[in-house]
């Protein structure tokens, strides 16, 4: 792509196409050992070398398994970091929790109520900085900057608490505090759907049967600003938040079990009706969005716990999903991830799977996405800079350029050195 204007192909596609849904090709399955029940799994640079590492939650032997990449989206180890007697590592999330260039993590301790803060030293190792109390058993973590302050906060779902445990970051340390949400809680995502400007939240109700919409004051705080209801013959599980149909808002989606669909709630002056997708697998849960197939809009992958396999699901770019591409997993697969892996800007996916003791990746056949068009209008121009630097400035994952898991200056340079490129 050039920066000199529209690919002339590419709108002629779209304006013929109609309702067009991408096909996607993937290397893989290749299966690495993880044992004993594999959870979690978080992308990251761990070590600074080879690209973007793994890190995968065992509960049964409460450790945190290290997967290192070679360089080509092969991966050695484990390395096992404990930690403790009795917590159950579940959720990971990867991000700069303590300040500095490295990638830090954060776990969710099932069994201890609480959350353990790992600092990176940025060549592979971590060491605990504390562990912070949540509600009962928590289940999920999404990490955004709350504030404004520049340090990433988190949400944390607590399952058997019906509450989410808003952790802010202090610099070193986190505050907590604790809003009410519905019946078993699962899954929660962060975007700005009320339209002033503060992030939000969003949390899936397993026995409600529906989303809470939790509304951000830009300074840590939420409040309950409605629900949205899934189809009630559905319980929803796995929920992302991001621009689904390119209109520079934050859209929903939701993965709902039994009957088994991917539910997508676009914004539009709000969240508007949902319309539901068949997932083609049975028993879905955790989702994840990424751009799969290179055309700028973010595509979905959803985790089918019954059916040992999961449901990648390709965008028209207008927030459309057609009909689901299934991907042999391991029995009971768990969580799922999307991120760099072997190396090709192209995004990859790992999948765990807790009953076959075992982590999948497959990467991604797809040519190189052209990271530099950032707004997606297929032209590299100024508008790029702009949208660049304002998702940077809100240290939005969409602004994690070299995809390290971490939001900072590299991201930057990263991304000029593309533009420049044109590509």
């Amino acid at each position: 792509m050039t920066r000199t204007g529209l690919q002339r192909s590419a709108l002629l596609v779209a304006a013929t196409a109609g309702t067009a849904f991408g096909q996607f090709s993937f290397s893989g399955p290749t299966n690495y050992n993880t044992p004993q029940r594999p959870d979690g799994v978080a992308i990251g640079d761990w070590d600074g070398v080879n690209g973007n590492d793994l890190a995968v939650a065992t509960d049964n032997q409460d450790k945190i398994s290290i997967l290192t990449n070679t360089g080509s989206g092969t991966f050695t180890g484990p390395v096992d970091i404990f930690t403790g007697s009795n917590t159950g590592p579940g959720f990971i999330a990867a991000a700069d929790f303590v300040g500095g260039p490295e990638v830090d993590l954060a776990v969710a301790l099932q069994n201890s109520n609480s959350v353990m803060v790992l600092q990176g030293n940025g060549a592979g190792g971590f060491a605990s900085v504390g562990t912070f109390a949540v509600g009962s058993n928590p289940r999920f973590i999404v990490a955004r900057d709350f504030d404004g302050s520049g340090s990433m906060d988190m949400a944390v779902v607590n399952r058997d608490g019906n509450s989410v445990t808003v952790l802010m970051n202090t610099g070193g340390s986190f505050a907590a505090s604790t809003v009410a949400v519905g019946d078993e809680p699962r899954a929660v995502a962060s975007g700005e759907f009320t339209g002033d400007g503060n992030l939000d939240l969003v949390v899936t109700n397993h026995r409600d049967r529906n989303i809470s919409i939790l509304a951000g004051n830009g300074a840590g705080g939420f409040a309950p600003a409605g629900t949205l209801l899934v189809n009630q013959a559905t319980r929803p599980e796995g929920i992302i938040a991001g621009d689904l149909d390119g209109d520079g808002d934050d859209d929903v989606a939701t993965a709902t079990g039994d009957p088994d669909f991917v539910s997508v709630f676009l914004n539009n002056g709000g969240l508007g009706a949902r319309i539901d997708y068949p997932s083609g697998g049975v028993g879905v849960g955790d989702l994840a969005a990424g751009d799969l197939d290179g055309d700028g809009d973010l595509d979905l992958v959803a985790v089918n716990e019954d059916s040992a396999n999961m449901s990648v699901m390709a965008n028209n770019g207008a927030g459309g999903f057609g009909a689901a591409q299934i991907l042999t997993l391991g029995a009971n697969p768990s969580h799922v991830a999307i991120g760099d892996l072997g190396g090709s800007s192209a995004m990859d996916i790992v999948a765990t799977s807790r009953d076959s003791n075992f982590t999948t990746v497959y990467l991604n056949n797809a040519a190189d996405n052209c990271t530099a068009d950032f707004n997606g209008d297929g032209s590299v121009n100024t508008n790029d800079v702009l949208a660049f630097l304002n998702a940077w400035t809100a240290r939005d994952p969409s602004a994690d350029i070299n995809g390290d898991g971490v939001v900072n200056t590299s991201d930057v340079l990263a991304f000029l050195n593309l533009w420049n490129a044109g590509c």
